[in-house]
């Protein structure tokens, strides 16, 4: 087997594998972490076989479309509409082109739009360079999966398989860090150590099998296991924990391990130093990580001068106090826990769902487990106020949040 092959197969995995284990609440990043594991699947059966299966080769370039849509603004009034016909017609164009492969064409022409689509989206965005960059790639990833699906054989399927491959390793890569400076997170100690760890023991396990001339297939599952389980190794403890440790064990040690993982992830960002726009960003995503201690260890806004504390999780605490103490100066002065006029709006809008952590949208409310100010909230929120007014409502109070925290 290629060295080169293995390392180039391994290296797709691991980062498809490093996405989904970020964790992210962006289904862009998800997607795409997912598109690359598919794409390590097509090239890891190129490699013992010699072909390809059209159905696995297809999956990268529908996820991507799907990574792509979720990249439009949540304010967006199309964008619920084309997320929801992507997931209606991906599975039905995907059989389409199992029966007559220029169906391919559909799926090349999505590709097309979708970079279209992120161009367009340079030209407003505050990530301007990221986008624009992020619209050149999708044009190979377009020319590069064209020439893979549709029945043209203008390339050998080697060739087809690495560029496109080449094209997703750098989508992921602009993904990833355009999603870990949207978070605030400083991400290249983070990514290092994954990577050092991850090729470290999948490359002792390929080795061993190697040295005793295992079969090329064990080779590469071995190779898949070890760069799989160190990637995904909290996930597994956390899974081991539940298994063999109490529950108030098994928190404590998630909570701590979590800690320590994000720790790299802490930039050395200077709250102070940052401009106002900025500011705000990263005031919502620490309102969004409230109930996630671990998440909010990993926030500059920990570094606020006002925040102390000995340890991560000691600073995450005394960060969501504050918080909490900044949105409690949004409720209006009445003795009521829960009002439905204009002037509430705001504080209903992070209250409920942040500090509470209600879920007005999902189908499987608890009500028997709310008091009577949950449950008229959660009915409030459900009858009278859509997904995308309360996402404007909770941007706006981020903003008079981070106003509270910059006085």
């Amino acid at each position: 087997m290629p060295i080169l092959h293995l390392f180039f197969f391994g290296f797709t995995l691991w980062l498809g594998a490093y996405l989904l284990a970020r964790d992210s609440q962006k289904a862009t990043v998800r997607l795409t972490g997912w598109g690359l594991l598919a794409y390590a699947l097509a090239l890891a059966i190129q490699i013992l076989f010699g072909q390809a299966i059209l159905l696995i080769l297809l999956a990268p370039a529908l996820l991507w479309i799907g990574a792509a849509l979720h990249l439009l603004p949540e304010e967006d009034r199309l964008r619920p509409t084309l997320i929801r016909a992507w997931g209606l017609a991906a599975i039905p164009l995907a059989i389409l082109t199992l029966l007559d492969a220029w169906f391919a064409a559909l799926i090349v022409l999505g590709l097309v739009l979708c970079a279209g689509m992120i161009a367009r989206l340079a030209s407003r965005s505050q990530f301007k360079n990221t986008f624009a960059l992020m619209a050149v790639i999708a044009l190979f990833v377009t020319l590069s999966a064209g020439l893979l699906v549709l029945p043209l054989d203008w390339l050998p399927l080697s060739w087809g398989l690495s560029l496109l491959g080449f094209d997703l390793v750098l989508l992921g890569g602009i993904l990833l860090f355009w999603d870990a400076f949207d978070e605030g997170q400083a991400i290249r100690a983070h990514l290092l150590r994954s990577f050092v760890s991850a090729f470290y023991y999948a490359g002792a396990l390929a080795l061993l099998a190697g040295w005793f001339d295992a079969d090329p297939t064990l080779i590469l599952l071995l190779f898949t296991f070890g760069i799989l389980t160190q990637t995904f190794s909290d996930p597994l403890q956390s899974m081991l924990d539940r298994l063999t440790l109490s529950r108030q064990v098994n928190d404590e040690r998630q909570s701590l391990r979590q800690a320590a993982d994000a720790l790299p992830l802490l930039s050395a960002l200077e709250p102070a130093t940052v401009d106002e726009e900025q500011f705000a960003r990263l005031t919502r995503r620490a309102l969004s990580h409230l109930g996630d201690l671990p998440k909010l260890a990993a926030n500059p806004l920990v570094n606020l001068p006002c925040i102390q504390g000995e340890n991560p999780l000691d600073r995450a605490h005394a960060l969501k106090a504050l918080l909490v103490g900044s949105i409690q100066k949004l409720k209006p002065q009445s003795d009521a826990k829960f009002g439905a006029t204009d002037e509430w709006r705001y504080y209903n809008a992070l209250h409920f769902p942040y500090v509470l952590g209600l879920k007005p949208y999902t189908r499987r409310a608890d009500y028997a487990s709310l008091d009577e100010d949950s449950r008229a909230a959660l009915e409030w929120f459900q009858v009278n106020v859509p997904e995308r007014t309360l996402h404007n409502w909770q941007n706006t109070a981020a903003k008079m949040i981070a106003e509270d925290l910059r006085a």
